[in-house]
């Protein structure tokens, strides 16, 4: 049975993460069973740790820099642990080969993967005000025992941009949320115009078929409905934006949302 470890929130839904929702996403897709371990953000590198599950990344004081999510796959009959790893793309690429019967989300091809890859890698460093809108308003419906971390962690992501050491110190009143969203609506265009490539072939990120990349969306437009809540009028703009596109393209993923 596979463990997927993510992080909860106090919404009923709970699972709100655009990175953990990739992971859930390729797990459902596929088929996989699997249970989910909730961890609060200060618990992760000892939860990691203690399962042998290394880090994604250094920080920048040069410390391991532990995040999810990530999954350990263990042998029912055995007990022998067949995984334990982190990272959202290592994941979907050990479990193509692990679980070979099971639906592809990844391109066989080197061209192909290597596109997807860069896709995913860039997705967010190309939506910008996304970040900062959605770590603002995730910050609240979060449990306490999460909350400074977050709060310190997504700062840091922010710092060439803001320049300060919590998140609540973000400008956030209404010019700065009113350009944020006009940025966004922007970049919502141009994610558009790449998705838009292969229309004639369907409406996925390669046109008929899902593939990893359409779970990064997935994850992107799942978040800021989680957390603004499906009738805001924030997501009602969202999901209306470019002819409708984002609305239709999360509707297409909702056979695999499923929280276990």
């Amino acid at each position: 049975m596979i463990t997927l470890f993510d992080i909860p929130s106090t919404l009923p839904v709970n699972a709100w993460s655009v990175n953990t929702w990739k992971t859930r996403f390729t797990l459902n897709y596929k088929g996989i069973p699997y249970k989910t371990e909730w961890v609060e953000y200060p618990d992760i590198a000892a939860v990691l740790q203690k399962d042998n599950i290394g880090p994604t990344d250094t920080k920048r004081d040069g410390t391991p820099y532990y995040s999810l999510p990530a999954i350990l796959d263990v042998d029912d009959t055995t007990g022998e642990i067949k995984a334990a790893l982190a990272d959202s793309l290592p994941i979907a690429a050990y479990l193509e080969k692990a679980y070979p019967d099971t639906p592809r989300v990844l391109p066989e091809d080197e061209e192909g993967l290597e596109e997807q890859k860069t896709f995913a890698r860039g997705f967010l460093r190309e939506m910008l005000p996304v970040l900062t809108i959605m770590c603002k308003e995730t910050l609240p419906v979060l449990n306490e025992a999460s909350r400074e971390h977050f709060s310190k962690a997504r700062a840091m992501d922010l710092y060439g941009l803001y320049g300060v050491d919590r998140l609540e110190d973000v400008p956030y009143g209404e010019a700065e949320r009113r350009a944020l969203w006009e940025a966004l609506e922007v970049d919502f265009g141009k994610l558009e115009e790449k998705v838009a490539k292969t229309d004639a072939e369907g409406v996925w990120f390669k046109g008929a078929k899902v593939t990893f990349a359409d779970f990064q969306i997935g994850g992107c437009l799942i978040w800021i409905r989680t957390i603004l809540g499906e009738s805001s009028e924030e997501w009602a703009r969202v999901s209306a934006w470019n002819g409708g596109r984002w609305g239709r393209f999360l509707e297409g993923l909702k056979e695999y949302e499923t929280v276990v």
